[in-house]
């Protein structure tokens, strides 16, 4: 084969998982599309999905205060401490409060709608996002310096002589 045929068929090859990508991604979509609406004809999926969309946000949450929770234990400011784990606990609480109060509003009224949940009002995890950013400032401010690469490689240098 001379270099003009081997050019023709990498051009084409490329050119043909090109649009070969796109057409099975296509049909991916395509399909999902489909099997969605079929499961639109289960009633029992619809609540299936609806308690899950409820469950997203504080399960989220959850676990990332306790992962919070769990690091806090090897800080060293004992008065970061105890503010951390009060603001953690308050939050957890008013977490387990509105989740409960959700699955209550569910089952009883059923609304199809996020709008209607107090885990997705915006004020409330808004607060939740802010809250996780401020203690983990205030916990990284009343740290120790860590130190870097450069003073790690300077403290091996010195141990050496």
């Amino acid at each position: 084969m001379d270099r003009y045929a081997k050019f023709i068929q990498l051009f084409g090859s490329i050119f043909l998982a090109f649009v070969g990508f796109f057409v099975v991604l296509a049909l991916i979509i395509l399909g999902l599309r489909y099997m969605f609406g079929v499961l639109d004809y289960l009633p029992w999926f619809s609540v299936m999905f609806t308690l899950f969309i409820i469950c997203v946000p504080a399960l989220l949450f959850i676990t990332v205060y306790f992962i919070y929770f769990k690091l806090t234990k090897s800080h060293p400011s004992r008065v970061v401490q105890y503010f951390s784990y009060a603001m953690f606990s308050i939050a957890l609480a008013a977490w387990a409060y509105f989740w409960i109060a959700d699955f209550v509003i569910f089952f009883k009224k059923h609304y199809n709608s996020i709008g209607q949940y107090n885990c997705f009002n915006l004020a409330f995890l808004a607060a939740n996002v802010g809250l996780i950013f401020f203690i983990g400032i205030v916990q990284a401010l009343t740290t120790n310096k860590e130190k870097d690469w450069m003073e790690r490689n300077e403290d091996i240098v010195k141990g050496m002589e």
